[in-house]
């Protein structure tokens, strides 16, 4: 697979889609599935606890999950944003200035109000980068160096491009929301969580389907590794998941999975080349 920097990609768009535009179409509902379980759970523990009966532990589950993000937000993602960046290098126009151009630039794009720092962590062979938050109304993006490798080693600007399209689209999209969290408690027990995360991942593809497209190729990375991405044939590994047989056993496996499967997110990263940005990705 051949890798080049198309000039396009970084091309500034007056105007994009809403946010509302940019969701993966099992977003909303799976979060009104889950805004639903805890109400009802919330409902239960209030009830049981008026006639003096026990709470389930499913509806006492509902009501932690609503207490939780205050200490959320006041104690642990301080703790977790200075235990993150104490140990990474914040990326600058001073430091490894060719990376914040793109991801300043990107940001402004995606008309992203209060633009979070970026850091780089040392991903020890790992292949990730996460968006979190690190005050009640404040961001960060941290990437893996593993990532930055292949800007770096491979000239691959534009995968890494759209690794940080896909982390600023779950800033613009509201992931990270406080909010969010208090509504997980019974999906995960309800073993849906996993797909409440798995469509929200689906809109942060979308998001960098659309700002940086010239990079969906380089998501071979995640699969292939950062040396050998480069000499796996793309359309020769979408042919090769049409010989794979599309039944219980890969959407068992999607179900159970927060990000989808390398056969399942490829595929509409791959049609944004013939049909544009606005695909869906399979949920199952």
């Amino acid at each position: 697979m051949t890798i080049q920097s198309d000039p396009l990609s970084t091309q500034f768009h007056s105007s994009g889609p809403t946010v509302a535009e940019l969701r993966h179409r099992a977003e909303i509902p799976m979060l009104v599935l889950a805004g639903l379980a805890s109400v009802v759970g919330v409902v239960v523990a209030i009830a049981a606890t008026v006639k003096g009966t026990p709470i389930p532990g499913w509806a006492e589950a509902a009501l932690i999950g609503l207490v939780a993000p205050v200490f959320a937000g006041v104690v642990l993602i301080r703790f977790m944003y200075w235990k993150q960046i104490a140990n990474s290098v914040e990326i600058t126009p001073n430091q490894l200035p060719e990376i914040y151009a793109a991801y300043h630039a990107m940001a402004t794009r995606m008309e992203i109000e209060h633009i979070p720092r970026l850091y780089l962590a040392n991903g020890n062979g790992g292949l990730n980068a996460f968006a979190s938050k690190c005050q009640v109304h404040r961001t960060y993006v941290v990437i893996f160096s593993d990532l930055i490798d292949i800007a770096y080693e491979h000239g691959d600007f534009d995968g890494v491009n759209f690794v940080l399209a896909h982390e600023l689209g779950h800033v613009k999209c509201g992931h990270v929301n406080l909010w969010r969290m208090a509504i997980m408690a019974i999906p995960r027990l309800l073993f849906v969580g996993r797909s409440v995360v798995r469509a929200q991942e689906y809109t942060a593809d979308r998001c960098a389907a659309y700002y940086s497209p010239a990079g969906a190729r380089s998501l071979m990375v995640l699969m292939a590794g950062k040396r050998m991405y480069q000499h796996v044939d793309f359309d020769a590994y979408r042919d090769s998941i049409q010989d794979h047989k599309d039944g219980f056993w890969l959407k068992f496996v999607n179900f159970w999975s927060d990000h989808a499967v390398g056969f399942r997110r490829i595929e509409p990263l791959a049609d944004i080349e013939t049909t544009g940005w606005n695909v869906h990705g399979k949920m199952l």
